[in-house]
């Protein structure tokens, strides 16, 4: 994007605002007062505590994506959303996957940040990380997105280590109804939701339910010369939500989804089997993925000051990859109980349990084993204990204990506290800081899964890329976190808001890559270092077998001998300008260190890689005006700094949006995207094979239709 071009932008903005917003006052908008309208962008949030408090009051960095900012930011995916929020980064590989990290370590397969959607974890254990391209549902049916920075292990548990995206659903009773939404455009090629709501029930039973159907076809990305790179994307969805009351102290709710879609990833690949034909890119292979998910929901509620409910999930994800078939099914269930204590305690204690299923077939180039021996089957089993008392010491002090014992099949039991303190300095001014301990517990691809011909990482200044043949280590430990916080927030003359957070992070037993032994091919490709004095891993050189000369493989594994501290400022503001415009704008400053034990003898590949997985600045400017007739427009600026490990030059994007309510129930609008870009690189890695591709500029269209 021009330099030039937002200054200019902003200003035509604000003097077609001013020219149309002096013809007429005559919206409902302008009927709220200045109070009124802020108060809208300052919902409640139970992520922090598992029970419904204020925002502002909340010990937490916590941020909330509205379903007000997912209309009116004109995203169709969730973790394009996510890139509203201060301390994300979010990046895209290619047309269909995604990045998405909070304070460092960003990377595909990010993980260290729990997601869950409606309490459902949508965290793979196969890999410690998100399918992001299958997690979806009617955008419109999202209430809020509350993200908090920071670990959240001691409620939910191991993995929530740099933080938590919880992602929540409208009450059926809130969706009542006709809703169709469809559009298409030059990127959004065509897109179409229904969604219904009713009721059922008699006398004694009051229920709300919704059904909804959910389906896309979406273009493929560019190549780095502008061709098709053919990695499109196509997905069939639906769902059902159902909620009721038997009487007036119980309630419940069930809910599922199902869905099925194909997605086309470019891949690079190394076949033992064509070894002459050294790395291949593999170019229009389906990648198809289906599954659904169930939850049940039961609560009783005798009193204002006591409740218990049940929660029980079941979820089922087939993944056919060219290179391995994956079907995982799993069940949990979770009790909760919270109580309020002598006056001063709000006291929330859980007990949960989590079984997972793994089966696996046409393995090609990813291999599952237990006990070095090939397998098919595996089953892994989590229970968890948790308790947390908010202690109201004063009317303006809180303080929060908190903790989560855990014990899984790889590390056995694993202890995460947290302690919390907020001073409510006056209603609208908060000051708070958190203590906390949390561990990223290891993937069943770290322990028990096997690569080849996947991995490709171009080490120092070798003039050829590197193959990294990885096997999982069985004794590989869980990574920990301790880590410190500060907060502040104000609300200032009802109209703007501000939150800063300052953190500190210290991480022990980091995974890291490691030379093995073992050579991974029958026919031995592997290659001594040319610089053996350097090398970049400690190698015993498989036979050399020079039958690609042009390639290096070096068989490597983990184990737990790094460390890191990172550290960084968040900030964000939500300005009322006046009654039709309001400014939302957010900064995010981070810094990674990362270091070898003195006495070890750690690859330097590892603490650069490290380091250079996030940018240091990330910015976000977004601005949404009101104007009159119905009209609206609304512009969203953002900025990342250079992405060194994954070769991405620090980038601004530019997206707009015009809307027309042409009646009460029927709104048309217009997004565009990546405005003044042929194209973009946003992210690289080496450890997938995953071909990255470059972002278009793009437009579409699209009606929304209630009835």
């Amino acid at each position: 994007m021009s330099k030039r071009a937002l200054p200019s932008l902003l200003a035509a903005s604000i003097a077609l605002a001013t020219a149309v917003q002096a013809e007429t006052a005559d919206d409902d908008f302008f009927e709220y007062s200045l109070q009124e309208l802020i108060a809208l962008d300052i919902p409640d949030v139970t992520s922090v505590s598992r029970k419904q408090q204020r925002q502002m009051d909340s010990a937490a960095a916590i941020y909330v994506v509205t379903d007000e900012d997912i209309r009116r930011s004109g995203v169709t995916t969730i973790p394009d959303a996510l890139r509203m929020v201060p301390g994300l980064q979010v990046a895209k590989l290619n047309a269909n996957t995604w990045s998405v990290s909070s304070r460092g370590f960003n990377y595909v397969f990010a993980n260290k940040l729990l997601v869950l959607i409606d309490g459902r974890t949508i965290y793979s254990p196969m890999f410690s990380g998100v399918n992001w391209d299958v997690q979806d549902t009617m955008l419109e049916d999202i209430d809020r997105i509350e993200v908090i920075r920071g670990p959240g292990a001691a409620l939910w548990g191991s993995n929530a280590v740099n933080g938590v995206i919880n992602i929540i659903t409208k009450k059926a009773a809130d969706t009542q109804g006709s809703l169709i939404s469809a559009g298409g455009g030059s990127e959004e090629k065509a897109f179409g939701a229904y969604r219904y709501g009713g009721t059922f029930g008699s006398d004694r039973t009051e229920g709300f339910y919704r059904v909804y159907v959910k389906t896309f076809n979406r273009d493929g990305n560019a190549n780095a010369d502008g061709s098709d790179a053919r990695d499109d994307w196509k997905m069939d969805r639906a769902g059902f939500k159902a909620e009721w009351k038997t009487d007036d102290d119980t309630s419940w709710s069930f809910q599922g989804d199902i869905y099925e879609g194909t997605t086309r990833p470019a891949l690079m690949i190394f076949d033992e089997n064509q070894p002459a034909k050294g790395v291949q890119t593999f170019t229009d292979q389906d990648r198809d993925q289906k599954g659904g998910n169930l939850i049940g929901n039961w609560k009783f509620a005798p009193s204002d000051t006591s409740d218990y409910s049940i929660r029980a999930v079941y979820d089922n994800y087939q993944n056919f990859d060219y290179r391995i078939t994956e079907k995982r099914d799993t069940f949990e269930i979770e009790f909760q109980h919270y109580a309020k204590l002598w006056g001063s305690h709000d006291l929330v204690w859980g007990l949960s349990y989590r079984g997972t299923w793994y089966e696996v077939s046409d393995m090609r180039h990813i291999t599952l084993y237990d006990k070095n021996k090939m397998d098919k089957h595996r089953f892994d089993q989590l229970y968890s204990a948790f308790i947390q008392d908010d202690i109201t010491l004063t009317p303006d002090w809180t303080l929060t204990l908190s903790s989560r014992l855990e014990h899984n099949d790889y590390t056995g039991y694993e202890f995460q506290p947290n302690a919390r303190i907020a001073w409510k300095a006056t209603e609208n001014r908060t000051f708070w800081a958190a203590v906390s301990r949390a561990v990223k517990t290891p993937s069943v691809s770290e322990h028990a899964v096997e690569t080849k011909g996947i991995t490709f990482y171009r080490v120092g200044t070798l003039p050829i890329p590197t193959m990294f043949s990885i096997k999982g280590n069985d004794d590989v430990k869980s990574e920990k976190l301790t880590a410190f916080e500060l907060g502040y927030r104000e609300l200032f003359a009802d109209n703007l808001r501000i939150d800063i957070t300052g953190f500190y992070n210290e991480y022990k037993d980091l995974i890291q890559y490691i030379g093995s032994n073992q050579c991974v091919f029958n026919n031995a490709i592997a290659f001594p270092y040319p610089d053996t004095a350097n090398p970049p891993l400690t190698v015993t050189a498989c036979t050399n077998n020079p039958l690609n000369p042009a390639y290096l493989d070096f068989p490597t594994t983990f184990n737990n001998n790094l460390e890191a501290k990172t550290y960084g400022l968040e900030f964000a503001a939500d300005w009322q300008v006046n009654e039709w415009w309001k400014l939302q704008v957010n900064y995010s400053w981070l810094q990674v260190d990362a270091k070898r034990p003195k006495n070890g003898t750690i690859p330097q590949e590892n603490e650069n890689l490290i380091e250079d997985l996030s940018a240091h600045n990330v910015a976000n400017l977004r601005s949404s005006m009101n104007l009159p007739n119905g009209w609206y427009f609304d512009a969203w600026v953002r900025y990342i700094d250079n992405l060194k490990n994954a070769r991405v030059k620090a980038n601004t994007a530019l997206d707009l949006r015009i809307a027309k309510q042409i009646n009460e129930n029927i709104e048309v609008s217009l997004v565009g995207q990546n405005i003044f870009e042929n194209r973009r690189q946003e992210f690289t890695e080496s450890f997938t094979g995953i071909v990255p591709t470059q972002i278009e500029e793009s437009w579409y269209a699209q009606i929304r239709w209630q009835f």
